[in-house]
């Protein structure tokens, strides 16, 4: 999603700066635990906003600190909504240390050079970002593991950002207490196997089965 662009990304981190401090997104605080994080959203105080990211990548290394996030995909999932009508986020995003995507991570998202040329800086997507998310005070931001804010962590240190604030949910703990603990690709088929083939290593595909997947979590019977 593009909606309008910064001159610079001096301007992108400032305006992300500014949206942080009139929030206070200082810290990652959070919730006391799963089943109160639960809790909120299916008494409809919160709102579940899940994501899933992309990064450059090589053969070796996945949790390597040159990693850079290439894309951003968001599902805004709603326990009283039909899925086809749950709202989207996604943007590629251009990587600024090493901009050449290696064979590798281009063959395995299916993300092409020219699409993250393209592409707003780390900065600006968050910003596009922030604001798709608002109202900002209801949202937990859910993902398949820790991976996923791990890796942002490692954009917003890198271009002198402090960390999202927002309450957190580990989808992959969640369902492990469901169907034990298994892989993304396991747990999909068992509680979202109408979801299809959808493509792995994109953003906003892993972002649409996480959601399939959280759903049914708390919605079992739907």
């Amino acid at each position: 999603m593009r909606s309008g662009t910064c001159s610079a990304e001096l301007v992108c981190v400032a305006a992300a700066r500014l949206l942080y401090s009139l929030f206070g997104f200082v810290a990652r605080p959070g919730l006391s635990s799963v089943d109160e994080v639960v809790k909120t959203v299916v008494t409809g105080r919160r709102r579940l906003v899940v994501v899933d990211v992309e990064a450059t990548c090589w053969k070796k290394g996945v949790f390597s600190r040159q990693k850079e996030t290439i894309e951003i995909g968001a599902v805004l999932l709603r326990l009283d909504r039909a899925q086809s009508q749950w709202r989207e986020f996604q943007t590629f995003v251009r990587p600024k240390r090493l901009p050449r995507l290696s064979s590798f991570c281009r063959e395995l998202t299916g993300i092409r050079q020219e699409e993250v040329d393209a592409a707003p800086t780390f900065p600006e997507a968050l910003r596009l970002f922030l604001n798709w998310s608002q109202p900002w005070e209801q949202v937990i931001l859910a993902t398949w593991s820790h991976y996923d804010l791990w890796q942002l962590d490692l954009d917003l240190e890198a271009h002198g950002l402090p960390k999202l604030a927002f309450p957190f949910l580990d989808v992959k703990k969640l369902a492990a207490r469901v169907v034990g603990r298994k892989s993304f690709e396991e747990t999909a088929r068992e509680l979202a196997p109408d979801a299809g083939a959808m493509p792995r290593h994109r953003a906003i595909a892993d972002a649409r089965l996480t959601a399939r997947i959280l759903y049914r979590l708390l919605r079992p019977s739907a």
